[in-house]
């Protein structure tokens, strides 16, 4: 990726944004006032034939070896979330939701307003304008990366993040682009697929097989008992959205604790997320699993990861119902040495989650956070 993004800065340049038309065309041979529109389908026509309103179990529809609650849960949620945002839609103002006027109100208030300069994007919760949120905009097409970056580039100093984000967009859908159905490859691409020795190739555990699935499933329903993972898989699962820094933690433990093929995880993201792109989802998985055109390993340690991005917990206390009337960051960041019920056996072992320093100061001290 650095290769590619120094290439982009040094020889590349961005053209200008294309004037819209000021009047359309019409097509010859059609009737436009007597054509047939036909009619989008809604939300519920698209999920009619999985969301269960009876308990018949012959009529269910297994998706990727997960329970019924979690799915029904999932799709449920999407309802409801749909309905909240049609409810809402003076946030937006007053545009058609995820529209390209709705798309450029976002875009302007984000940066037009300030927020863009002073976002703390590395938080866990970037709830509060600390995320550009735009994502959705370019996984509809409704928006331009071109207008984001001039946008961006006329705002001067304080927003040339966005630009350097938009490079790192470009480098994994021109990676999938490249690498076609090869993407897909259990082992990756392009380093460790070709390489001829064995011993080179990750040996993944098979979600599907009785030692496996159901640590699949806490996973993939937030039952990890590790916090900042259920706290993001239980936004996940209710909005369609989480900050990009509990996804990297999410395919971490996934792919680095539990060792089970990446490509389930992206999968299931492809099922939930509402900004879903190809490119962007299944190259971050291959980046964050090692198996990439990046291969390094990057294991992330979800404890000192919360500490440092969820420093006064409110993000897990937000998302997990257990914990919110919890007080004490100590017992947020270690719940299961503090007697809470719903995490006494976490999924992996605790101590695997802690960076070499922070695991250190318990050793000597017996606690995580000075400011407990």
């Amino acid at each position: 990726m650095g290769d590619f993004r120094r290439a982009v800065t040094s020889y590349a340049s961005v053209r200008p944004i294309i004037p819209a038309p000021t009047e359309l065309l019409k097509p010859m041979g059609y009737d436009l006032l007597n054509i047939n529109q036909g009619r989008i389908p809604t939300l519920e026509d698209l999920i009619h034939c999985i969301i269960q309103e009876n308990n018949d179990a012959t009529s269910k529809i297994n998706i990727m070896g997960m329970d019924d609650e979690t799915i029904q849960f999932v799709l449920k949620s999407a309802i409801e979330e749909r309905n909240d945002r049609h409810n809402q839609r003076h946030v937006s103002g007053g545009y058609h939701l995820y529209g390209e006027s709705a798309a450029l109100h976002r875009l302007e208030t984000f940066i037009g307003n300030g927020y863009a300069k002073v976002a703390n994007r590395s938080l866990a919760d970037v709830s509060n304008h600390n995320s550009s949120r735009l994502s959705t905009y370019f996984a509809l097409g409704t928006l331009s990366p071109r207008t984001v970056y001039w946008r961006a580039h006329a705002a001067g100093e304080g927003c040339e993040w966005l630009k350097s984000h938009l490079e790192m967009r470009d480098f994994f859908l021109f990676t999938c682009f490249a690498a076609g159905s090869k993407l897909f490859q259990e082992n990756g691409m392009p380093l460790n697929s070709t390489s001829k020795k064995k011993e080179n190739f990750i040996q993944w555990n098979d979600p599907t097989d009785a030692a496996h699935l159901q640590k699949w499933r806490q996973w993939a329903a937030g039952k990890t008992q590790l916090p900042l993972i259920d706290a993001g898989m239980k936004e996940l699962l209710s909005t369609g959205y989480c900050s990009n820094r509990v996804r990297q933690n999410m395919a971490s433990v996934l792919t680095k604790d539990l060792h089970l093929d990446w490509r389930v995880g992206a999968e299931w993201f492809q099922f939930l997320l509402e900004d879903h792109c190809v490119g962007s989802n299944y190259g971050n998985w291959l980046y964050f699993s090692g198996v990439g055109p990046d291969p390094k390993n990057r294991h992330f340690r979800t404890v000192s990861q919360m500490k440092k991005y969820d420093p006064k917990g409110h993000y897990v206390k937000k998302w997990i119902p257990e914990l919110s009337n919890v007080d004490c960051i100590e017992v947020l960041l270690q719940p299961w040495d503090f007697g809470i019920a719903s995490f006494q056996s976490p999924i992996v072992d605790p101590s695997s989650q802690y960076t070499w320093q922070d695991w250190k100061d318990i050793q000597q001290t017996g606690w995580l956070n000075s400011e407990k």
